[in-house]
């Protein structure tokens, strides 16, 4: 089987722009988006390796904003930002909002696949702990009722469908899995995921477990089979629901 292409997102308005960067990462899986809201949708519903942001597009959110949701939301794959704008202040404003890298243009497109080449080999994309919204994310992806779930907040369904979730979510979802044939009380999930704010999410722990079980159920994933309500206690998992890690982070 040969490996697995790194998935790149691109978002750059400037179609001739976008054509030549499309054929200059031709040995990668790209998805380009020439507007931020399909962008959006795309980060919200799969999981990529890098992503490039022209800064230049102007409308709301801004590329800036764009980043800082991203950074927010979970989003740990490297960003590189990259703009003809004549603003010195842009380098620090775009690294201090969340990218990784900046480029100038114009600029060559092999000192960019350079650039992405070393941010895709990057350590600390593997070794680093991963924590977004207060939730630990851990460094591998786990499997829970046929689904895989991964760091960086994706769910894999049996249908082929990727989904991103919050990482409260996924908190949840890592504890169903690790106590699979077991009782989930509600005041430990409530500890275990939001911690010192737990006083505060009595009810917003059962908001989110209805949420996970129409995310599932909207992929035909029997959630109410993997995980049955325990009146005034928490929830029992079916034995078969936790498949253990499910290999590596990507």
């Amino acid at each position: 089987m040969s490996p697995r292409k790194s998935r790149l997102l691109l978002l750059v308005a400037n179609r001739d722009l976008g054509g030549i960067l499309q054929l200059a990462l031709g040995d990668y899986d790209l998805e380009w988006h020439a507007e931020p809201g399909p962008a959006v949708d795309a980060f919200r519903r799969r999981s990529f390796d890098l992503a490039i942001i022209d800064l230049g597009f102007g409308v709301r959110p801004s590329a800036l904003d764009l980043i800082r949701d991203w950074r927010a939301a979970g989003g740990e794959f490297p960003i590189v930002a990259i703009s003809d704008i004549p603003q010195p202040s842009l380098v620090v404003e775009s690294l201090e909002a969340g990218a990784d890298d900046f480029l100038r243009q114009p600029f060559h497109h092999d000192e960019l696949l350079a650039r992405i080449r070393k941010l895709l080999a990057r350590p600390e994309r593997v070794s680093r702990l991963r924590r977004a919204g207060g939730v630990v994310m851990g460094r591998a992806s786990f499997s829970f009722g046929g689904t895989t779930v991964t760091p960086d907040l994706i769910v894999r369904f049996p249908d082929g469908a990727e989904e991103r979730i919050r990482p409260k979510h996924h908190g949840i979802l890592k504890m169903f899995a690790e106590r699979a044939g077991g009782l989930v009380l509600k005041d430990e999930l409530v500890r275990a995921v939001w911690g010192s704010d737990g006083n505060d999410a009595g009810h917003s722990v059962n908001e989110y477990v209805s949420g996970l079980r129409r995310l599932y159920l909207s992929h035909q994933v029997d959630f109410n089979r993997l995980v049955a309500s325990e009146p005034k206690a928490g929830w029992r998992i079916h034995p078969g629901a936790g498949g253990g890690p499910a290999g590596p982070a990507a």
